[in-house]
């Protein structure tokens, strides 16, 4: 019979300043400390495989009165239950002492899913976007779930309400596509760590007929010379310096930061992220480098050097001159704090298509990543080494050899390829602007 109750553990003390054990019977005891903390622990024996005398443990349960009478009584018999089938209580305290405890529901594998995400390393937008998607989505419709209870019908009806949704706004399948893959990507990490049953369960859990259509735009030939016409790459005088006709221009550091991904491939994050102490000079090369990524990428291969060709160096100085010790590319406003935003430079980009009449057979326009496409495009159409390119895109590297051992800067290889880029780009403005192709001056 049990032999504790709410008052006589209200009132009990430690008695002599000494630590005082009153016992509620079936291994359950509270202790209770001359502090006056009060701590509920049971004692159990796991059952032992062979049918042995098992082993002896100590569990602590919480203490009181965060945890009741009622509230370690049920804890105790659930542990007890537990150690009668063979399963060892202090297992499950390692694991939540390491780090591994076992989410409940679906909201804490998603929680413990971002955390794992910050814990390695990746970049902020990276873990923002995906923690976003998950709460929107996934939390919101199965939250209270646990993931065992799960199956992949009712993660597809997640994916599919999002598709239907994007359907009927005639956009893309964008967030479907990153919703399924991020959806894919938490199950396999719960499945990794050995907190679901079976494996598999979501791979590739993506909508076929909301899939987002491959990208391989680029510009053309005609279209990068009106281009590098408008940023004012040609003779620095923009296209809203050229023709006057009313409209509301973009602001010339967004230009600026359009002509560093074309010029340099680089991606619209690893831009706007550009602030005056990442330009450095190489005392062995003496070459101006750019160190992209130095505040964190979207991958270890996205850290890397650049060596600056004339042009892209002098729009970086220009925006130095602008801007001076900080970041480079500031909210154009001045309304709002940080940077411009990705999405901030997606919308100039659409603006400044449509003033040039840049649409593709397909009606699409270019977006900054067709930028950075149209670059590496450019250094594949003058047979630029496989590995040069790679290390200026920030791509990971194949091979043994190349991801282990190779530990060369190839700085002057793609600051000759850079200066591909940059003279292909000059010579199309200067036959966009109906000049003599010769002689091309690079720099500005």
């Amino acid at each position: 019979m049990p032999r504790l109750t709410d008052t006589t553990i209200r009132h009990a003390r430690a008695k002599d300043g000494i630590r005082t054990i009153l016992r509620d019977g079936a291994g359950l005891e509270l202790q209770v400390h001359p502090s006056g903390t009060k701590t509920w622990y049971l004692r159990c024996r796991v059952r032992a495989e062979g049918g042995g005398k098992g082993i002896q443990r100590r569990v602590a349960l919480g203490a009181y009165p965060a945890v009741s009478l009622s509230d370690a009584r049920l804890a105790a018999g659930r542990v007890v239950s537990e150690a009668r089938s063979g399963q060892d209580p202090k297992a499950a305290e390692t694991r939540a002492v390491l780090g591994l405890e076992k989410p409940r529901t679906v909201a804490d594998a998603a929680t413990l899913y971002i955390a794992h995400l910050k814990a390695i390393g990746r970049a902020e937008r990276y873990w923002t976007e995906r923690e976003r998607l998950l709460k929107l989505h996934l939390v919101s419709a199965l939250g209270k779930l646990a993931p065992a209870d799960v199956d992949r019908a009712m993660l597809s009806a997640v994916v599919d309400r999002e598709a239907r949704r994007q359907s009927k706004a005639k956009q893309k399948g964008v967030q479907t596509r990153r919703l399924g893959s991020v959806i894919t990507a938490l199950w396999r990490h719960l499945e990794d760590k050995g907190w679901l049953p079976t494996r598999g369960t979501a791979d590739r859990l993506l909508v076929s007929a909301a899939a987002e259509r491959s990208r391989d735009r680029i510009l053309s030939d005609g279209e990068l010379g009106e281009f590098a016409l408008a940023l004012g790459l040609l003779d620095g005088r923009t296209i809203y310096q050229r023709e006057a006709d009313g409209t509301r221009p973009i602001s010339r550091q967004t230009l600026d930061a359009m002509a560093l991904a074309l010029l340099l491939g680089l991606r619209a994050g690893e831009v706007l992220r550009i602030q005056a102490r990442d330009i450095q000079e190489d005392s062995e090369t003496g070459f101006v480098l750019l160190r992209v990524a130095a505040h964190g990428g979207k991958t270890a291969a996205a850290r890397r050097d650049l060596p600056l060709p004339p042009l892209a160096l002098s729009v970086l100085r220009r925006r130095q001159q602008a801007c001076g010790d900080g970041p480079l590319f500031p909210s154009p406003s001045g309304k709002i704090a940080g940077a411009l935003t990705v999405d901030g430079l997606a919308c100039a980009a659409r603006l400044l298509a449509d003033k040039l009449g840049h649409r593709d057979a397909e009606g699409r326009r270019w977006t900054p990543h067709d930028l950075r496409r149209t670059c590496a495009s450019i250094l594949g159409e003058y047979d630029t080494p496989d590995a040069v390119q790679k290390r200026i895109l920030g791509h990971a590297s194949d091979g043994v050899t190349a991801r282990v051992y190779d530990r060369s800067r190839r700085l002057r290889q793609m600051r000759e390829a850079l200066m591909i880029v940059e003279k292909h780009t000059i010579v199309q403005a200067r036959r966009a602007a109906g000049l003599d192709t010769e002689p091309v001056r690079l720099g500005g």
